[in-house]
C-alpha cells in the first residue's frame, strides 16, 4: 500500500534524526558513511517540496508547495527579527533555513556561547522545528546569495584547525580548468588570511603576472588546461551540437573508432586551442576548436593551446568575482596583470552606477560620464561604403578653431574636419567622391536611431556575465534576492542579467542629440570664445539641422522624458 506524503516525510525526518545520533557516538571513515547517509535522508525529505510543486507528481498539490515556501519565508523573518530586535545581534546573512550572525569576537569559546542563546531563544517559539549551531566561521567572503566562501573552526580530538568552506564558487563547477581552480584557490587563500589589503592585492597581481608568463613559455603541464563535461544524452541526439564543445569532441572520438568513453553518461575531457599561426580574435567558435588531449598529442603541431581564451574566459572570470569587493584592484587592473586588452573588461559595477538613473545625479557629472557606454554615431560613405565614426559638432568646431593653421592642414582627412567638410576621411579630396548631403546624414542618423528603438521593442535581454552572454526576449518575472524583477538571467544563480531599458533608450537618443547639437553648446562656453565658435557654427547649423530635428521629435516623443505632476501632487 501507497504511504501518503506526510507519512513518508514522518519516516524520513525520524530515520534522519536516529543517523544523526547515531554520529555522536561514531570515529574514523563511519562518522563519513554515516553523514552521507544522513545527506542522503536530507535531500529525499526536501524533494517532497518538488513533488508537491510538480503538476506531473503523483502527490501533486500547489497550494501546499506555496504553504511551505511562505511559511519558510516567514520563520526565517521571523528568526531574523528575533535575533536582531531581542539579543541585539547582527544577522549578516540568511538563506532558506540558516542565518549567519556576527558576534565581533575572537574568542572561541565565547562565540559559542551566543550560539546558544540563540539557539535557545529560538527553538523557545517552535513545536517542530528547532535550529542547531552549523559552524563557526572566522572570516567570510560574501560575494552574492548562495556564493560565499569562509574560513570554518573545526574540532578534533580537543583541537582546532581551519578549513575552507565554498558554497557556490565557480572552482566548485567541472566545467572549469585545473589551471582556474588552482588560482582561484590561491586567491581565495590570500583572501581570507587575515593580511593585509595592499599585502593580498599585490600578492594577487604577482601571481597572475607570473602564470601568464608561464603559460606563454609553456611552461604549464598540459593536464592543466582541461575541461571536463559530461554528456546527458548520446552526441547525436543534441540539436545545438555546433555549439558545444565537448558534444564536438564526442562526435571525433565515435568516428576514430572509439567505443567507450563517448557515450551518454561519460566525461569528455577537452582543450580550447587555436590553428598554428592564427589567434582566438581571428578563429571559428570555439565548439569546432575544442580538442581531445590526445588528439592534441597526435596533430603534429597543427592545434596549439589557446592561451588567450584561457586567459580571458577561464582565468580572469574566477579572479575577477573573487576580487569584486577588494579595495586596490579592479577587473581592468586583473587583466592587465594577464596581458589582456583591460579596455574589454570595464568594471561592471561601475557601468551599472552609471546607468542607475536613480542613482546617479546627471546634472552634476561631465557629458562624458553622462554618456559612458552609449553607441558611437556611425556614417556610411555612399562612394566607397566605409564606415567611420561621426564627432560631436560642438567638439569638432571647438578644436578646429583652437588649433593653428598648420595643423588643421595637416588633420584635414581626419573624422575632426567632417562637419566642415562633409566628405568621407577615406575617399579622395577631388571631386565629389565621399560627399554627403544633409538628407543623406539626416537618413542615415534616422535609421540608427530606429534600430535601438527596435531593440527596446524586442525586449532583449543580455547576461551582464562575460562567460554566459545569454541574450534572450522571455523575462523572468520571479524575484531572486536583491536583483529586480524582469532583470534576471535564466541562467541565475550563475548570474544576473541587464535588460535594455527605457532609461537606456533615453540616453541613447539624448547622446544623438548632444552630437548633433549647435545651439546648447555654446552656454557653456567662455563669454569671450563664443563669437568665433559661433561664426563656425552658424555654417554647420544648416546642415545639422535636418539631423538633429529628426533625432529631438523622436527623443520627445519617448515618454521617459515626461514627469506626469498628477503622480507627484497629493490633493486633499
Amino acid at each position: 500500500m501507497c504511504e501518503s506524503p506526510e507519512e513518508l516525510l514522518k519516516n524520513l525526518v525520524q530515520r534522519r534524526r536516529m543517523v544523526k545520533s547515531w554520529m555522536k557516538n561514531a570515529s574514523g571513515i563511519k562518522v563519513q558513511q554515516l553523514d552521507i547517509q544522513q545527506q542522503a535522508l536530507k535531500l529525499t525529505a526536501n524533494s517532497m517540496y518538488g513533488c508537491l510543486g510538480f503538476s506531473n507528481s503523483r502527490f501533486y498539490a500547489k497550494p501546499l508547495a506555496e504553504l511551505i515556501t511562505q511559511q519558510g519565508r516567514e520563520i526565517l523573518q521571523s528568526t531574523v527579527d528575533l535575533v536582531q530586535n531581542n539579543l541585539n545581534l547582527e544577522v549578516i546573512y540568511g538563506d532558506t533555513d540558516s542565518i549567519m550572525v556576527y558576534s565581533g569576537l575572537d574568542d572561541i569559546a565565547k562565540a559559542k556561547a551566543i550560539a546558544g542563546k540563540v539557539i535557545q531563544e529560538v527553538n523557545k517559539k517552535y513545536r517542530c522545528l528547532e535550529i542547531d549551531l552549523d559552524g563557526l566561521y572566522k572570516r567570510m567572503l560574501l560575494l552574492k546569495k548562495k556564493k560565499y566562501a569562509a574560513v570554518k573552526v573545526q574540532f578534533k580530538d580537543g583541537m582546532t584547525y581551519e578549513v575552507i568552506e565554498r558554497k557556490g564558487l565557480d572552482m566548485v563547477r567541472r566545467d572549469w580548468s585545473l589551471l582556474s581552480k588552482e588560482l582561484g584557490d590561491f586567491c581565495l587563500a590570500q583572501i581570507l588570511s587575515g593580511g593585509s589589503c595592499e599585502d593580498v592585492v599585490e600578492s594577487i597581481h604577482n601571481s597572475l603576472m607570473k602564470v601568464q608568463e608561464e603559460m606563454r613559455n609553456g611552461q604549464v603541464e598540459l593536464q592543466k588546461y582541461i575541461i571536463t563535461k559530461t554528456l546527458t544524452k548520446p552526441p547525436e541526439a543534441y540539436p545545438d551540437a555546433k555549439n558545444q564543445p565537448h558534444v564536438q569532441v564526442a562526435l571525433r572520438m565515435k568516428q576514430s573508432g572509439y567505443s567507450t568513453g563517448c557515450s551518454a553518461g561519460d566525461t569528455i575531457p577537452y582543450i580550447i586551442c587555436c590553428e598554428q599561426g592564427t589567434s582566438s580574435s581571428n578563429s571559428t567558435g570555439i565548439a569546432y576548436r575544442a580538442r581531445h588531449p590526445d588528439e592534441l598529442k597526435k596533430d603534429e603541431g597543427k592545434w596549439m593551446i589557446d592561451i588567450d581564451y584561457y586567459l580571458s574566459q577561464q582565468i580572469h572570470p574566477v579572479v575577477s568575482r573573487l576580487c569584486a569587493s577588494i579595495q586596490g584592484t579592479s577587473p581592468e587592473r586583473l587583466a592587465d596583470c594577464l596581458g589582456l586588452d583591460s579596455s574589454k573588461f570595464q568594471s561592471k559595477s561601475s557601468v551599472a552606477v552609471s546607468n542607475d538613473t536613480a542613482n546617479a545625479l546627471l546634472f552634476a557629472v561631465d557629458d562624458e560620464e553622462r554618456y559612458r557606454g552609449c553607441e558611437p554615431l556611425t556614417l556610411s560613405c555612399p562612394s566607397c561604403s566605409a564606415t567611420f565614426t561621426c564627432p560631436a559638432v560642438f567638439s569638432s568646431i571647438h578644436t578646429i578653431g583652437e588649433k593653428p593653421k598648420k595643423m588643421q592642414q595637416e588633420e584635414s582627412t581626419s573624422n575632426f574636419c567632417f562637419w566642415r567638410t562633409l566628405r568621407c576621411p577615406q575617399c579622395p579630396e577631388e571631386g565629389d567622391i565621399g560627399r554627403m548631403s544633409p538628407g543623406m546624414i539626416a537618413n542615415q542618423v534616422k535609421r540608427q536611431v530606429d534600430g535601438f528603438i527596435s531593440m527596446y521593442y524586442r525586449g532583449l535581454m543580455t547576461c551582464d556575465d562575460e562567460t554566459c552572454k545569454h541574450t534572450t526576449r522571455s523575462l523572468n518575472l520571479r524575484l531572486f534576492g536583491d536583483s529586480e524583477k524582469g532583470t534576471v538571467c535564466s541562467n541565475y544563480p550563475r548570474c544576473n542579467g541587464h535588460l535594455y531599458t527605457e532609461a537606456d533608450l533615453y540616453k541613447q537618443l539624448a547622446y544623438f542629440c548632444y552630437l548633433l547639437d549647435t545651439s546648447r553648446c555654446i552656454e557653456k562656453m567662455d563669454t569671450s570664445a563664443r563669437i568665433a565658435v559661433e561664426k563656425e557654427l552658424a555654417k554647420v547649423r544648416p546642415v545639422v539641422d535636418l539631423a538633429a530635428s529628426t533625432v529631438k521629435r523622436i527623443r520627445d516623443r519617448c515618454a521617459f522624458g515626461w514627469v506626469q505632476m498628477n503622480d507627484l501632487i497629493v490633493t486633499f
